[in-house]
């Protein structure tokens, strides 16, 4: 079984191919949480699932074999593409590298082809009106804060949390989310109504000595936990979703706000290369080669785009 994501550990592996080949992904720039993904799934395969094969005996049928235990341990469909993901990229690696001759093919990859991924429907409840009424049901100025963020920057929770003081320049109207997804670091615009509120919240939260812009009431970082129960709670104040409410498209979740950041920028006609950067999309280094986003360009787009809450 894997150790729970999210965790830092790179997990050494009994092959010396395997750990060669997650030291070389760490050297070209992979975020922690990568390799702690790249390296439970390894670890799992050839540790817990197959620990008799070397890397060069897997065969399509292990593969197969893996893929229905996952099954049997009611893995999502998605999460088993992205387990044979992980396997299918040590494969590619190898076979791009003379030292390993005993490996001549990839029999993840011709598994993981037949998976299709599944993509839920986006829920109904993710539109910019509903959005504006639950930020407007939020009572505590740090949560509504951080709620205000995710909505007018569509980024994700961990990377609004982990916003610094120093990070933030309200006289530009920029502020650096330094925990973006494949470990980058994007400066993003913000409009009035965002330098107000956190101006707003930076009043009330003067005293803190804390580096981080949102606080717990201990100190440290806030929680992401304690975001998702206020963002619930305020779902159910403003009736955007039912107390009751189990069903995928009627929930109201912290990442809802992204869905909802996308949607409206998209409808208002950002350009797509400019939405993928403020967004902070993890694939997108080929389309920086080529299309460099000044960053006077984003904000002026941004700008024109961005809708008001109504604070």
């Amino acid at each position: 079984m894997p150790a729970e994501p999210g965790s830092s550990k790179i997990y050494e592996n009994k092959h010396d191919g395997v750990n060669y080949f997650l030291s070389r992904k760490e050297a070209s720039g992979r975020s922690t949480r990568t390799l702690n993904s790249y390296s439970r799934v390894l670890r799992e395969f050839f540790h817990d699932q197959f620990p008799d094969l070397e890397p060069g005996d897997v065969e399509i049928r292990h593969v197969e074999d893996y893929l229905m235990a996952l099954t049997k341990r009611d893995v999502s469909q998605n999460s088993k593409k992205k387990y044979l993901e992980v396997l299918s990229s040590f494969y590619n690696y190898t076979l791009k590298r003379p030292q390993f001759e005993d490996i001549t093919s990839n029999p993840a990859a011709v598994v993981m082809e037949e998976i299709p991924r599944i993509r839920p429907d986006r829920p109904d409840c993710a539109t910019w009106e509903n959005a504006c009424k639950l930020i407007d049901a939020i009572p505590d100025p740090r949560d509504k804060t951080v709620a205000i963020i995710l909505a007018k920057t569509g980024s994700r929770l961990l990377e609004a949390l982990s916003i610094e003081t120093e990070d933030v320049d309200l006289e530009k109207g920029l502020i650096r989310l330094r925990e973006r997804k494949g470990g980058k670091q994007t400066v993003v615009p913000i409009d009035d109504e965002t330098i107000y509120a956190i101006k707003r919240y930076q009043f009330v939260n003067a005293d803190s000595d804390s580096p981080y812009l949102f606080t717990s009431n201990k100190g440290g970082r806030l929680s992401k936990e304690r975001i998702r129960r206020e963002v619930k709670a305020a779902a159910d104040r403003a009736g955007v979703a039912s107390k009751e409410e189990r069903r995928f498209e009627k929930k109201f979740t912290p990442h809802t706000f992204r869905t909802v950041f996308t949607t409206l920028m998209r409808k208002q006609g950002m350009k797509p290369y400019i939405l993928k950067y403020i967004r902070g999309d993890a694939k997108t280094e080929t389309m920086d080669i080529y299309t460099r986003v000044d960053r006077e360009e984003a904000k002026e787009e941004y700008l024109d785009c961005i809708k008001e809450i109504g604070l």
